[in-house]
């Protein structure tokens, strides 16, 4: 008897362990759920920076995504130091808008806050990504380690690293 109670147990530890699991997890299905929608779109996606202000902010703009869409995906921004870092600034429990992220405005353009720090950055990374993908920290690096593991890019709809002078 104990050993049946034991291994009922076991049993629903491990299946609720794996419920809380797939619900930390729910972003990556949405986000894969978008960017497949989105497939036709983002193959032919044009992401560009047009200006980077020291102390000021970011901007930009894209073509390509249809504008009923523009709510669905956000831009994302990493700069490289030693790594690569979340930029402006990152908030683990409620990333905002215009502080984690820019939002796509109707016509197409981006603008984020510029924040230099104490070790200048030399490369930019702008990113298109679906609205509920979670945004990290930092990262290691941005495409994904042999093509399956970790990276911004693997979630992207469109990509770009931007050499910098010093801006941020």
């Amino acid at each position: 008897m104990t050993r049946i109670f034991s291994s009922f147990l076991f049993i629903v530890s491990f299946f609720l362990a794996g419920q809380a699991f797939a619900a930390g997890r729910r972003w990556q299905s949405e986000t894969r759920a978008i960017l497949k929608e989105y497939n036709y779109a983002c193959r032919n996606t044009e992401l560009k920076v047009d200006e980077v202000v020291r102390d000021s902010h970011i901007a930009g703009h894209l073509k390509g995504i249809p504008q009923d869409a523009f709510k669905k995906f956000k831009v994302i921004f990493y700069v490289k130091t030693d790594r690569w870092y979340a930029h402006p600034y990152y908030l683990p429990e409620n990333p905002e808008e215009g502080v984690a992220y820019a939002k796509i405005n109707d016509d197409g353009t981006f603008r984020i806050p510029s924040v230099r720090r104490r070790v200048a950055a030399s490369r930019l990374a702008v990113s298109v990504v679906p609205a509920p993908y979670v945004i990290k920290s930092q990262r290691a690096w941005l495409k994904p380690f042999l093509g399956l593991f970790g990276g911004v890019f693997k979630y992207s709809c469109r990509g770009i690293t931007y050499k910098l002078n010093g801006e941020i």
